[in-house]
């Protein structure tokens, strides 16, 4: 904290009041600033540079507190009329402020009314509730979404000199996902419509999220034999999208997935894919943030073309979005073809062990027959061929476990369709949001999270990656739950009114 009333100009008569002592305050600074950039002619450009910051930022805390001490400590008179009724006023009384300067205190009256006392400039000034400004606190949430609070503390300090503990760049951001969910709620037009209307996709898939020590202990689930019990707990990520048409054959795919090398088609742009909405959630029911999805995206007509959802193969995933999209009957649920092509690996391997040319000329031809729409047939094969193989037990077991995958979600695999109507068929839009919205974040080295502080940055990062950042804080800064004292005619001009000359 800086001597606010630090002065480098030759002793002059003191002005009388404070306004006009921190007027002084400023202009002195200033002229200081500028003898030093005058009288710089010997030093390294970049050392002035750093000087002139330096002071600049001193001057920015004068102007601050000159702008605090304009408001006349929050003195309306004696009386004041509240929404609780009749006010006196009281002694003043200091409180902190945290700037992206530095910290200063705010010596302000306060009002009774009852028992209950407050302070009217505090309201009229819209001041958070803890020190921290919105200012700073918007500029700590930007750095810890991006990386560790240790991190943010760091940067702060190299770039502003600024001394904020570890532990209050994590109560910022916690608090300042508090209103996360009444957002969302209350803000139905999220901006313009993207222009991408071919198809609207829903996507969901999890990613672990590693957990400190006491929220490990209740993760549910007995580890398997040999397995070591976990230490994540999923978060379900979920996007909406938008997307243009992509037609394409099944010997296309089949080239572009097993010989990239060797394909000559086109791939879909990389803007022909518009997000409308992330989320990520490690604390709520999966259900629960399926349905936040839907919401985004129920005011669009599926009359003509159909919602589309794909994922993974996740069992319980698949029996969520069947209930939660029931409403719309146009729909259709796709099966992530990269999965797919996973699954016919297994079976290479164990077919063409030692022979990797052999191994993916077969992936490509099975693939090719599921992309024909022949999944049955390829089900069939490989139940004669388990059956009439002489499988060590080890591969037996891959081979139910393929049999079985494919029978699970044959429904969801109607290749030839989908390719002719050009719907997607991959999930790469949400497998990349588990890495820029999870993994990128939540994984970083020795990172161990309670599930209300990974909740809290998984909220933040969803906002930031839907653009929504502006209108989200926004939002957040006028709807802070506070005392609510002055009736809303109470505006600025009537508190003007109110000082005392």
């Amino acid at each position: 904290m800086i001597d606010l009333n630090v002065s480098t100009s030759p002793i002059q008569p003191q002005p009388t009041s404070p306004i006009e002592q921190g007027i002084e305050a400023c202009r002195a600074h200033f002229n200081h600033i500028l003898s030093e950039v005058l009288h710089s002619h010997h030093q390294e450009a970049h050392l002035v540079e750093a000087s002139v910051f330096k002071q600049l930022m001193q001057l920015g805390l004068l102007l601050l507190h000159l702008f605090f001490l304009s408001h006349q400590q929050g003195d309306y008179g004696t009386m004041l009329q509240t929404a609780k009724g009749l006010a006196t006023r009281e002694r003043p009384s200091e409180r902190s402020y945290f700037s992206i300067f530095g910290k200063l205190k705010v010596e302000r009256y306060l009002y009774s009314v009852g028992s209950m006392s407050f302070a009217p400039l505090d309201e009229f000034l819209n001041l958070p509730v803890r020190c921290y400004s919105y200012f700073l606190a918007e500029r700590v949430n930007l750095l810890d979404i991006k990386d560790s609070y240790a991190e943010t503390v760091n940067l702060l300090h190299r770039f502003f000199d600024l001394k904020l503990s570890v532990s209050a760049a994590e109560t910022i951001s916690q608090e300042s996902a508090a209103l996360y969910q009444a957002y969302y709620e209350e803000d139905t037009s999220l901006g313009d419509t993207p222009g991408l209307k071919d198809y609207t996709v829903a996507s969901f898939d999890g990613k672990g999220v590693p957990m400190i020590k006491a929220e490990a202990n209740k993760i549910k689930g007995r580890p398997g034999k040999g397995e070591k019990k976990q230490k994540k707990k999923e978060a379900l990520v979920g996007v909406a999208y938008t997307t243009m048409a992509h037609v394409r054959t099944a010997e296309e795919v089949a080239t572009n997935l097993v010989f990239p090398e060797e394909s000559s088609s086109p791939s879909q742009p990389a803007d022909a894919t518009e997000v409308i909405r992330y989320i990520a959630s490690v604390e709520r029911p999966k259900k629960e943030v399926m349905h936040e999805i839907k919401q985004e995206i129920e005011d669009q007509s599926f009359a003509q073309t159909p919602l589309i959802c794909v994922m993974d193969g996740a069992k319980c995933l698949w029996t969520y979005v069947e209930d939660v999209f029931k409403a719309i009957k146009n729909k259709v649920l796709i099966l992530d073809i990269i999965h797919v092509l996973e699954y016919i690996w297994l079976i290479a391997h164990v077919k063409y062990e030692g022979e990797p040319t052999a191994a993916k000329h077969y992936v490509y031809d099975k693939l090719m027959l599921i992309l024909e729409g022949k999944v049955a047939s390829y089900i069939f094969e490989l139940q004669n061929e388990l059956q009439t193989g002489s499988w060590k037990e080890s591969h037996q077991k891959i081979f139910k476990k393929v049999i079985t995958y494919l029978k699970n979600h044959k429904s969801y695999m109607r290749y030839h369709e989908y390719l002719a109507q050009g719907y997607p068929i991959g999930s790469g839009v949400v497998e990349s949001a588990c890495s820029h919205l999870v993994k990128n974040r939540m994984e970083l080295p020795g990172a161990r999270w309670s599930v209300s502080g990974a909740e809290a940055i998984l909220q933040l990062r969803s906002v930031a990656k839907s653009q929504d950042w502006d209108a989200y804080w926004a939002f957040y800064t006028t709807h802070v739950e506070k005392p609510d004292y002055l009736p809303p005619e109470i505006n600025s001009l009537n508190l003007q009114l109110k000082i005392p000359a």
